[in-house]
């Protein structure tokens, strides 16, 4: 007998003011923590809506698509019904936005006067208006405009959320694999790499910029978060040669992080503490052997250089797990004696054997390469 299936539903209609408003609360809330909360203040933001990159895609509408949807708007064309899901940020009751981020960042955007209307066909009229060109009558035509949200109340697991983000977003720009991973397997990790990224990738001359190959589209596509979740699992766990692909590491990380963080918030706090560090450690590590190699997570670790394969992912692999190797031996690594004696390894490794055709994130073979390595050559 198959288990039924069935997922509350309920349909609401907000108007533009109020929806600005939720969002606003949305972006205050994020910049706080919950210490910062006085008693009283949780109610200030409850259901305040969580337009986040943390949960969808980074921003991609151009400034004619913001202007199409409060066109839109305006003349009475329905815009698709916003998905929402009830979750919990700071310990408050807030609507994450499951599908419609785009939508509603070009309202607040422009309710906030950020951009000009451009690119109209039905009210050329308003074309090159700013929110503050309206009149009084004009806005308030505007921010009585209502929109239709269908909000998720009760989820019967992640599996399924998983299945309604996929649904959702077919048909449109498909949410990458890394993308839905963000949103339904949300987590204080997801904040720090978010963080992490957000850092690095405006400081172009950065050495952490460069070995992670900080690109606009890797960026864009969660690449350089899935690679970071997959270094942070082998940091703390080792190779799991139960895992057949790189994005696995990263599935099954996120995963057991977010069922942590819904079960027990302080074992999940003394967790995140303790991987934090050992990934800002393995990163100094990195930012040394960068400082010899550009591009240490490649190939020319080894003296194989690519323009297209800056970043590889199996080289991200070995050089996690050797590190999760010294961290359980409990000492350092000597730049110096580490890059010659990797080198010499991999030139002889699976990674180079002609008659090899299989992946090279396989983890059988890694492990296999892993216990090859003698760390006593290379510690201090």
């Amino acid at each position: 007998m198959t288990k039924e299936i069935s997922i509350a539903t309920r349909n609401v209609d907000k108007t533009i003011i109020n929806i600005n408003e939720d969002i606003k609360k949305g972006f205050r809330l994020q910049e706080i923590s919950s210490s910062e909360l006085e008693d009283s203040e949780p109610m200030d933001y409850l259901d305040a809506l969580i337009v986040s990159p943390d949960y969808q895609r980074e921003y991609r509408y151009s400034l004619a698509n913001e202007s199409s949807i409060i066109e839109s708007i305006l003349v009475g064309i329905p815009i698709p019904p916003i998905f929402i899901a009830k979750n919990r940020v700071n310990n408050v009751h807030v609507l994450n936005v499951i599908d419609g981020q785009h939508r509603l960042r070009a309202i607040n955007r422009f309710l906030e006067n950020q951009y000009s209307l451009t690119g109209l066909t039905l009210l050329p009229e308003y074309e090159g208006k700013y929110y503050n060109d309206f009149s009084n009558e004009e806005k308030m035509l505007l921010n009585s405009k209502k929109i239709s949200f269908i909000e998720f109340e009760n989820f019967p697991g992640l599996k399924i959320e998983i299945e309604i983000f996929s649904r959702y977003n077919k048909g449109t720009k498909p949410l990458t694999a890394q993308e839905i991973r963000h949103a339904v397997y949300n987590s204080r990790f997801n904040e720090y790499v978010n963080n992490f990224v957000n850092t690095f990738k405006n400081i172009k001359d950065s050495i952490i910029n460069k070995i992670y190959n900080m690109t606009n589209d890797r960026i864009l596509k969660k690449k350089i978060h899935e690679s970071i979740f997959v270094i942070m699992y082998i940091l703390e766990n080792g190779i799991n040669t139960k895992l057949e692909k790189s994005p696995d590491y990263a599935e099954e990380f996120m995963k057991e992080k977010k069922e942590i963080s819904m079960k027990d918030e302080k074992l999940f706090e003394e967790n995140f503490q303790k991987i934090k560090k050992n990934f800002e450690n393995f990163n100094e590590f990195m930012k040394k052997v960068g400082e010899v190699v550009s591009y240490p997570f490649s190939k020319e670790i080894y003296g194989i250089a690519s323009r297209n394969y800056k970043f590889q992912i199996s080289i991200a692999m070995i050089l996690s797990a050797i590190y999760n190797k010294t961290l359980l031996e409990n000492k350092e690594i000597d730049v110096s004696k580490f890059l010659p004696e990797i080198k010499s390894k991999l030139e002889d490794s699976f990674l180079e054997a002609g008659d090899y055709n299989s992946s090279s994130t396989n983890s059988k073979k890694i492990q296999e390469f892993i216990e090859t390595i003698e760390l006593d050559k290379f510690f201090k």
